[in-house]
């Protein structure tokens, strides 16, 4: 009986004994089934993302691809704002029509240099907003001439012998041209000058 009892008692053993390593088993599947999953998913995503980045920069430059005109279009707009922004700035109206140019008489003015006696003699031509304009800055010729001569008279030849020198001598001219002008219906009228002659001696 004894004997009996053991013996069951080892078959009990050996039956209890042998579901735990399914157990053991099952655990460690889950983890792995777990973990590949993390693993693919993850993957997946770094994939998605890396992926459709690549295809939306290829989408965008297949767009600008296809419309390059339109980019030219509007680099020539920004350039093109920019220069009615220069001229603004300037004081210059954007012109719809050709200009007026109104031929001004010849000056000559003494400069004012201490170590020898030299002048000045420029020809010059004014460019006036519009017509009427033009003839008003004709009927007040003597007060132009007087502001012009002025300007002239106050110059040194250092002044004048560069081209930077005579760019500013012209905006001085144009500013005493049109100081000239105030209270007029032209006020502001002149819009630049031109050098036809320029002699400094």
């Amino acid at each position: 009986m004894a004997e009996k009892d053991s013996k069951g008692g080892g078959e009990a053993t050996k039956e209890s004994a042998a579901p735990a390593p399914k157990k053991g088993k099952r655990k460690l599947l889950i983890i792995i089934g777990v973990a590949s999953t993390l693993l693919l998913g993850g993957g997946g995503a770094a994939a998605y993302f890396m992926l459709g980045k690549k295809t939306h920069d290829v989408a965008q430059a297949e767009e600008e691809e296809e419309t390059p005109a339109e980019g030219k279009q509007e680099t020539k707009d920004k350039a093109d704002a920019k220069g009615e922004k220069a001229a603004a700035k300037k004081g210059k109206k954007k012109r719809s029509g050709a200009p007026v140019f109104v031929e001004l008489d010849m000056f000559t003015a003494n400069l004012r240099d201490d170590e020898s006696d030299r002048f000045i003699q420029v020809k010059l031509v004014a460019e006036v907003r519009d017509t009427p304009a033009g003839e008003m800055l004709k009927t007040m010729m003597p007060a132009v001439r007087n502001e012009v001569l002025l300007v002239l008279g106050s110059k040194e030849a250092k002044d004048v012998a560069t081209r930077g020198g005579k760019e500013r001598l012209a905006g001085e001219i144009v500013a005493a041209a049109n100081k000239s002008l105030e209270g007029t219906p032209a006020a502001n009228g002149v819009e630049g000058v031109n050098f036809t002659h320029i002699i400094v001696q």
